[in-house]
């Protein structure tokens, strides 16, 4: 992401909500409400006539056809992902969590939307400030709930401790974690320094829910059903993948730091859980992207997870 401009995955994973909600075939696969916050996030952005433009039935095919040749079913992918993950969070509230951190949170509706239906708890989301910037605008026009904070930080130059200790954050509190979209673009090293941050945050227990590449055949931090053209924009948009985890080595690598692994999807079971119930379980899908939820140890006691059921 450049210092000054929002960032580009953001950016496109907004308009693929919208875009996808006005596609008959798809759009009761997007998260309820999700679609109207993307919307007047890209207002904020000035951004919404492109993806407007798209989304008639005339130029569909356009899009369609873009993403054909870049990643085959991303954009479905992303719809199913933030389902996963919304689900994996409320359950996480339900079992007595009082706080949810979306950490590099982009245009990312989740917050928004359940910060109203849960006004017991408190909804905190860490980005970039040229990002969250336009995030904060939409919801500022929109009235979003009062429980909602916005705290601007690079990560990349501040401890996610120390961006969590304006107040907002309560360390006595169970938390829910979510870091989506995000550990791709971090070194082996700095992910390991997120999860160090993790342990010492959820003192009080809790969860957290992230995704995370896949290695590819090669080897390498790809969608394994990527074509050439993928690389070449990542490089443009300086965003290049610089990690990934192979599923067979979750739950070690979970336990390593400090996590138990609960629950693990790959597009094995999005497919099977959001598509083969009404019979489109043949649509394309990306493939190499994982979503974990791992419930955090007692602080004492390895033994003993504290988390919600």
């Amino acid at each position: 992401m450049r210092e000054a401009r929002p960032s580009s995955t953001a950016t496109l994973i907004a308009a693929a909500t919208v875009f996808l909600a006005r596609d008959p075939r798809v759009a009761d696969l997007v998260p309820s409400g999700a679609a109207l916050w993307c919307e007047r996030c890209l207002e904020a952005l000035s951004n919404l006539r492109t993806v407007a433009a798209l989304s008639h039935a005339a130029l569909r095919w356009a899009a369609r056809l873009a993403e054909r040749a870049t990643v085959p079913g991303l954009l479905l992918h992303f719809m199913l992902r933030k389902r996963w993950i919304e689900a994996a969070v409320r359950a996480g509230l339900a079992g007595g969590c009082e706080q949810l951190v979306v950490v590099g949170a982009g245009f990312d509706t989740l917050t928004l939307r359940l910060a109203e239906e849960f006004p017991r708890a408190s909804f905190i989301e860490i980005d970039h400030p040229a990002t969250q910037k336009y995030k904060r605008l939409a919801a500022e026009r929109a009235g979003a709930a009062g429980n909602l904070h916005f705290i601007a930080a690079d990560l990349s130059r501040m401890r996610l401790q120390d961006a969590l200790s304006g107040g907002a954050y309560r360390a006595e509190a169970r938390s829910v974690f979510v870091i989506e979209g995000l550990l791709m673009y971090l070194t082996e090293a700095e992910v390991a320094g997120v999860f160090a941050s993790l342990r010492e945050l959820q003192r009080a227990g809790g969860c957290v829910v992230f995704t995370v590449m896949e290695p590819a055949p090669g080897g390498h931090s790809a969608f394994h059903n990527a074509t050439p053209l993928v690389r070449w924009l990542l490089s443009r948009w300086s965003e290049p993948f610089k990690s990934a985890l192979s599923r067979d080595d979750a739950a070690r690598f979970l336990e390593g730091v400090g996590f138990r692994l609960r629950e693990l999807a790959a597009h094995e079971t999005l497919r099977e859980r959001y598509l083969a119930p009404s019979a489109r379980q043949n649509l394309a899908l990306a493939k190499g992207e994982m979503i974990v939820r791992g419930d955090c140890y007692e602080q004492g006691n390895p033994g003993s997870p504290v988390t919600p059921s």
